[in-house]
């Protein structure tokens, strides 16, 4: 366990060395907002920390650990890139370890209509995990797209990332480690006074490798609440999945997570800036 604890410390010690996002003050209300939004300017550091109850009673418990880094250009566009490291403490059998590197990368345009979001690019995931708990083997890349918009007098969100992950190296594994899969996650985000948001946000699988039970479809319900600590916002926020289709041997039955996100300075945006 001695080295999933450094990790976390790797993890924290970005964020204990930021200082104040910006001299001006930002509302709980507009740093919800832009921190709602997939195409955000806001560098953050996102902890999902997430319980999984599984269809044959095992429990599975992890932190998924993602920055977003956003590189801001001349012109008004945005490079964003964020990585993702699992921290598995169980994974329903008794092992722990780190899962695989997952990430996205996307350009996203300035539009003339600021209510309107596009941004495209590419997503993968990296075998850099541990082998006790089924990573490390598989490499897998894929295109990415996200098409929004903020409705309602800019008070709501509605859109869908969608990706899809195609291995182009497995590994030791063979045909048992080939992945092709279609995902998107479709948002409907209501932002409240006082830097409250809440609305439904399910990432809908397609499977195409599966024999059965391709599809794996839950019934999200987000909540989230934005302050400002210390001239920096943190949102805090809980998740609730229940799986209304699934694989039976593999995915889950429900699925609940606890997010903290503080919002930090982005060195390296800043470091290309001067």
């Amino acid at each position: 366990m001695k080295y999933l604890k450094s990790m976390v410390a790797i993890a924290v010690l970005p964020l204990l060395a930021t200082t104040q996002v910006n001299a001006k003050e930002v509302s709980a209300e507009d740093a919800a907002k832009e921190l709602a939004n997939p195409n955000t300017a806001f560098a953050s550091l996102t902890f999902k920390n997430q319980f999984k109850s599984m269809e044959d009673g095992r429990e599975i418990s992890h932190t998924l650990f993602q920055p977003t880094l956003p590189f801001m250009l001349d012109d008004g566009d945005k490079v964003i890139f964020r990585p993702a490291v699992p921290i598995v403490y169980d994974n329903g059998n008794g092992e722990s370890g780190i899962g695989d590197l997952g990430f996205d990368l996307v350009y996203a345009p300035k539009a003339e209509d600021p209510t309107d979001l596009l941004a495209y690019g590419m997503v993968g995931s990296l075998p850099i995990g541990n082998s006790d708990i089924g990573a490390g083997e598989v490499t897998a890349v894929g295109p990415a797209l996200f098409v929004g918009k903020f409705v309602g007098k800019g008070k709501t969100l509605v859109g869908a990332y969608t990706s899809h992950l195609e291995s182009v190296d497995e590994g030791d594994l063979g045909e048992a480690g080939e992945m092709s899969i279609t995902s998107s996650q479709l948002m409907y985000i209501n932002i409240g006074d006082g830097g409250w948001a809440y609305g439904s946000a399910p990432k809908i699988e397609y499977n195409h490798n599966a024999e059965d039970e391709k599809l794996t479809l839950p019934v999200n319900f987000t909540i989230s609440k934005t302050t400002i600590i210390a001239g920096r916002p943190w949102k805090f926020g809980l998740d609730l999945d229940y799986y209304v289709q699934k694989d039976e041997d593999f995915g889950p039955d429900y699925m609940v997570t606890f997010s903290i996100t503080p919002v930090v300075e982005n060195m390296f945006n800043t470091w290309l800036h001067q």
